[in-house]
């Protein structure tokens, strides 16, 4: 009988060292999370979508560079989505060819975020930031087609392009801190 209780309060201890430890680990991730964040240019921002998202509660510095990534998708993707209904909706033709040129740069700039998903999870950073840089300047050219050819005019998504710019930075500061740990 003696066995079985040592046994019990052995499982016991181990139990609330297991919790413990699960607890003090996620004080960690949060502390990795707010790091990121401080380092970046809208710490709301960066707290709201990456500190709020799930995935991150568990994640390392490449596993904040998938989910920034996957994010930057996500925002891509909505946009894309809503270009043709904004198009549609303009009567303007300087307008709706600036709207054209986006709907181009957001679909190569999708294709560079997600070639930086695929760079981050084979470990090859470097390439990930060539993706990430050409994918922003994508998004800056759309930005910029507003305020050239013609007279300068606020783009109707210029709330996407600041997201994804952000995304970006996001990506970029996690990137970093991997390359200067190894």
């Amino acid at each position: 009988m003696s066995i079985l209780k040592w046994f019990s309060s052995t499982a016991t201890i181990i139990l609330v060292v297991v919790a413990c430890s699960s607890f003090n680990g996620g004080e960690a991730d949060q502390a990795l999370i707010e790091r990121i964040c401080k380092q970046s240019q809208d710490y709301g921002f960066c707290m709201s979508t990456l500190g709020n998202d799930p995935r991150s509660g568990t994640a390392d510095l490449r596993g904040l560079a998938l989910i920034s990534t996957s994010l930057s998708i996500i925002q891509i993707q909505d946009t894309l989505s809503r270009l043709p209904d904004i198009i549609k909706q303009s009567t303007d033709p300087l307008a709706i060819h600036r709207l054209g040129v986006c709907q181009t740069d957001y679909n190569g700039s999708l294709v560079n975020f997600q070639g930086t998903y695929k760079a981050i999870s084979d470990n090859g950073y470097y390439v990930a930031i060539d993706f990430v840089r050409n994918g922003t300047n994508q998004v800056i050219d759309c930005h910029n087609i507003f305020r050239r050819e013609g007279p300068i005019a606020t783009s109707p998504i210029a709330g996407d392009d600041m997201n994804v710019f952000k995304f970006a930075e996001l990506i970029l500061l996690a990137i970093d801190d991997l390359l200067h740990r190894k």
